[in-house]
């Protein structure tokens, strides 16, 4: 009885030491954790910090700028998930990202339209996506060290490529839906080991929130089931029901986007990728594979970096491209290492598998991408690169990541060295990258000297320097000839490389118009865009003004009916036609055009007013007042034209009628 009782105290002992063994393991683990965490979001901050003082720029005119349905905050969201994401310059309406819509209007509600703000939520959602695939990667590869899944990490974090991701405000949406792909997989993950069915419900909840922010996350319907499979070997006839739950993502995504208010519509043009031009995949092969180099180039030698390549920055390749022939070359020996280390070797088959496969819809051969190329589009894939690296630098100095106690003391300074090196490189390229994102002049600038080839980086540097002058009415002459001048430069630049680049057509013969005075000179442009483009309403409008402005009014009159029988909304045309009418004292026929567009349909106050300026001049006071009441009634917020109705009754005496038009300048003037 008595060795009974001493070996009972021993193991009671034994038993205790242990428990409190591994709760100093646990608190050692989680203070390390914190410490990754603080780390990571101290790195981002000082990588991305700067960045927070800048303006906006590419496209965020879009999404937040001068988007109105966004800056009315909470009160939108619904709307906004029955809405498009992006109505461009040219009424074009496409894709359907609703979850980035809703959180930037979420920013605006609590902070108004703020660039600064908006940069700093970038980088703060950022620092969150290396912090949770950091966690990820513990519980992908549980028996390596810790220090392996950091490694990865850093790498992610420190990389140039991410630097438009995170610099761009419009870019959000890359960020948001690596977040719910990376959620998705670890709610999935968690049902294979603990077989709660809420996991699996949580896991295609965060799968359509990453397809709801953008549709890079498509390809992570076979990153997750891979993963599982590949890496925690869950056999395939168990994954039966992770299938079936990516139906419900995939239903409800397809139902909401098909049921927008406003139809999804975009035409893609040469200079964004000409492989849209009636291509087949077989023709798209080659490009695909020189798409792979670049991706391979940019991830291991990421310089320089460019907002936008596109046509012909890159080339559209054929197999008589050597760097095709290398591609193939490299990924036959990859295929070859995947087949041979598939079971010895499976965390850089994992990322190599992994890359491929969320790069393969950014290829270009399954369908083109707009663009050709994007560093954007390397953010997801992104991962899988970093993991091959991280397994090649400690591989190479012979760490031992298998040894699940290692300590960072215990390894060797040539690795810290370079591992300090790659980390120094990489973020001062990254670092230094924000200049060039300071505003969307800036960005253009820096860009096309890097993408002299490129059609569209020279026709946005080329809008950008117009724009810096609209936007600049102190401006110096000299300042502005210069940047005058540049815009023609750039926008001759984009045609030589694309010949037929209408919106450049357009824009260059309005330049020769604006700012020279040289209207004859505008006309061939304007005409070669519509020959290009028979419906190109701008163009047809701004034709009628140069040919009105030389002289050619009948030409004029019919090239601005035309703007109106291709679009029934273009108001700038009526305004325009009614004034050449009046300069002839052709009344009737402005009455006539104002009295049709009413009965097209069209919505403004303009039809109004321009009948009741015809109807003063005519000296019916009368109609002319019943044009203006019903121009306040299409328009409210038209303080000016409020402004004359109340004058005008408080002359009349009818004082009650006078102060109901004050009192709708004074509610226009607070909205």
């Amino acid at each position: 009885m008595t060795n009974f009782n001493a070996r009972f105290k021993k193991m009671a002992i034994k038993t205790a030491f242990k428990s409190n063994q591994t709760k100093l393991v646990d608190i050692s683990e989680k203070t390390f954790h914190r410490k990754i965490i603080a780390f990571f979001f101290i790195l981002s901050f000082l990588l991305y910090g700067k960045g927070i003082g800048n303006d906006y720029s590419m496209d965020d005119e879009f999404v937040v700028k001068n988007n109105k349905q966004v800056q009315r905050g909470i009160r939108a969201i619904p709307n906004i998930f029955r809405t498009t994401y992006v109505i461009d310059s040219q009424k074009a309406s496409y894709e359907y990202r609703p979850i980035v819509k809703a959180v930037y209007a979420l920013e605006c509600q609590f902070f108004g339209a703020n660039p600064h703000i908006s940069h700093f939520f970038n980088i703060l959602l950022y620092a969150i996506s290396v912090v949770l695939l950091f966690f990820i990667l513990i519980r992908l590869f549980p028996q390596y060290n810790s220090i392996f899944p950091f490694v990865i990490a850093t790498f992610f974090l420190v990389h140039p490529l991410h630097s438009e991701v995170v610099y761009s405000i419009k870019n959000r949406d890359v960020i948001l839906s690596f977040i719910g792909c990376f959620l998705s997989l670890y709610f999935y993950l968690k049902f294979y080991e603990t077989k709660k069915y809420y996991h699996l419900f949580f896991g295609a909840f965060f799968m359509l929130f990453a397809l709801m922010s953008k549709k890079d996350s498509i390809t992570f319907f076979a990153i997750i089931p891979f993963t599982i499979w590949f890496l925690k070997g869950v056999p395939f006839k168990r994954l039966g029901i992770m299938f079936l739950s990516f139906l419900l993502p995939m239903f409800v995504f397809k139902i909401a986007s098909k049921n927008v208010i406003n139809e999804i519509s975009r035409v893609v043009l040469e200079w964004e990728n000409p492989l849209f031009l009636n291509t087949t995949i077989f023709y798209r092969i080659p490009t695909g594979f020189y798409s792979i180099y670049f991706y391979l180039k940019m991830f291991l030698i990421p310089y320089p970096l460019v907002s936008y390549y596109g046509n012909n920055q890159i080339p559209i390749a054929t197999w008589a491209d050597p760097i095709v022939w290398i591609v193939l070359f490299a990924l036959l020996i990859a295929g070859y290492f995947v087949v041979k280390f598939f079971k010895t070797n499976r965390v850089v088959v994992y990322g190599l598998l992994y890359f491929l496969i969320t790069i393969s819809m950014f290829t270009n051969v399954l369908k083109p991408v707009v663009g050709i190329v994007g560093e954007r589009f390397a953010f997801i894939p992104s991962v899988g690169l970093s993991i091959v690296l991280a397994w090649w630098l400690l591989k190479l100095f012979k760490v031992n990541i298998e040894n699940k106690e290692l300590k960072w003391s215990s390894l060797p300074g040539s690795f810290f060295t370079l591992f300090g090196l790659i980390i120094f490189i990489f973020g001062m390229l990254t670092y230094v990258r924000h200049e060039a994102w300071k505003d969307a002049y800036t960005l253009y600038a820096t860009d096309v000297k890097n993408a002299p080839e490129s059609a569209h980086a020279n026709s946005l540097i080329a809008a950008a320097s117009i724009q810096k002058v609209r936007e600049n009415p102190k401006m110096s002459v000299q300042e502005k000839r210069m940047h005058v001048s540049n815009a023609v430069k750039f926008y001759q630049e984009s045609l030589r490389i694309i010949p037929n680049y209408i919106s450049s057509l357009n824009n260059l013969g309005m330049i020769y118009y604006t700012f020279y005075n040289q209207p004859q000179n505008a006309i061939p442009y304007l005409k070669k865009a519509i020959s290009l483009d028979t419906n190109y309403v701008e163009a047809y409008f701004n034709l009628a003004t140069c040919e009105a402005k030389s002289g050619q009014k009948e030409i004029a009159e019919a090239h601005y009916l035309k703007t109106i029988e291709i679009d029934p909304d273009f108001i700038n045309t009526y305004n325009a036609l009614s004034s050449m009418y009046a300069e002839n004292k052709e009344y009737e026929k402005i009455l006539d055009l104002n009295r049709s567009g009413i009965e097209k349909g069209a919505l403004s106050d303009i039809f109004h007013i321009n009948m009741g300026n015809v109807y003063f001049i005519m000296g019916d006071t009368i109609n002319g007042i019943t044009c203006l009441v019903k121009g306040v009634e299409a328009n409210p917020k038209n303080r000016q034209l409020g402004t004359f109705l109340a004058n005008y009754y408080r002359n009349k005496g009818e004082l009650n009628k006078s102060n109901y038009y004050f009192d709708l300048v004074a509610k226009a003037a607070h909205r």
